[in-house]
């Protein structure tokens, strides 16, 4: 019933689109991103008394967006290289339990106030930890959910957003992280999300249903809010789960998490940030109690551009007994095709 319901409103959509010609030359236009990032992070580890090294979140992406029309657009985004290896295309390039080459693939119908989103994009759920792109993802203040969620996902998504722009409510349905294959595996996620922005604060809640099993459902809630006051952003997070169990059965861990920050941005060029992170224990038994404490900085050395920023954080995790130093460097070239 759901996939009937979402195949009528596109058909519905795409008439009021052929309908809507006189617009097409509104906006049109084409861009690529060449998008590159290399950290460089030792650790000490005070449980085996030893250092440890790694890249980070060093990565290179690419994307290709565009619009033909005021009603019509894409996204695409490519993952070609991350720190734990190549992407190659043709390397899980069919499955939905595992983050690939391709992370998003979607066009955007919009008429109105009213926007269809169909392809392969992010599953809405995850407050404002999971709306950072992945270059902007910080991995010493990262929280288990984020890191084990395969979040992008095939499917469609419709949306209204209000006439003031400030509210926008969606309904999504995308295959299942738990299903092997997007559309074969018949294992659905269903989640309705509500994101508003003012002048001094903003929201991005959602509920999710995943489909683990046939009409077998793990249900994750994550409530986002942020308050802005002047130069300073208070973001929370909050989620119904502490990850995921990988031992024997992946599945979701049901407890609580909570994270905190608190930015200072005294200008454009430099930021400077506070984050904290608590993952209760699991609710059932295996897994502790646990914390990431962090500090992370942010600088834009270009005149009139952020597209070099130099970054550096310090954090702690107690579940692997550690703290980290890193040092990075993010570029973006971006180029017009129109």
């Amino acid at each position: 019933k759901m996939k009937k319901l979402l195949i009528s409103i596109a058909a519905l959509l795409l008439c009021s689109f052929a309908h809507s010609q006189e617009a097409d030359n509104l906006g049109s236009y084409a861009e690529v991103k060449l998008i590159s990032r290399l950290d460089l992070k030792p650790s000490y580890y005070f449980g085996d008394s030893e250092m440890g090294f790694d890249f980070g979140n060093s990565l290179f992406y690419t994307t290709f967006e565009g619009s033909a029309s005021e009603h019509f657009s894409w996204f695409v985004c490519n993952q070609w290289v991350s720190s734990d290896g190549i992407k190659w295309p043709y390397q899980n390039l069919g499955r939905s339990d595992e983050v690939n080459w391709l992370n998003y693939c979607y066009a955007d119908i919009s008429f109105g106030n009213w926007t269809l989103t169909l392809g392969k994009d992010f599953i809405s759920t995850g407050g404002f930890e999971l709306d950072n792109w992945d270059w902007d993802v910080y991995s010493a203040v990262s929280s288990p959910y984020f890191d084990g969620l395969s979040c992008y996902q095939w499917g469609a998504k419709l949306s209204y957003t209000i006439p003031s722009e400030t509210n926008t409510f969606s309904l999504q349905m995308v295959s299942s992280p738990y299903g092997e294959h997007p559309f074969s595996s018949k294992l659905w996620s269903y989640s309705a999300q509500w994101r508003a922005e003012y002048d001094y604060f903003a929201t991005i809640w959602s509920y999710s249903a995943i489909e683990r099993e046939k009409n077998r459902f793990e249900n994750v809630i994550t409530l986002g809010t942020q308050f802005y006051l002047g130069n300073w952003t208070l973001t929370f997070d909050y989620f119904n789960n502490v990850g995921f169990y990988t031992e024997s059965d992946w599945s979701i861990a049901p407890g609580n998490t909570y994270q905190a920050r608190v930015q200072y941005a005294p200008s454009e060029k430099f930021d400077i940030a506070l984050h904290s992170a608590y993952m209760s224990a699991d609710k059932n038994g295996l897994l502790p109690a646990n914390y990431k404490a962090a500090a992370v900085a942010q600088f834009y050395p270009l005149a009139d551009s952020k597209a070099l920023r130099l970054h550096a954080t310090a954090g702690y995790d107690s579940l692997s007994d550690s703290i980290s130093l890193m040092i990075g460097a993010k570029y973006e070239f971006s180029f017009k095709l129109w």
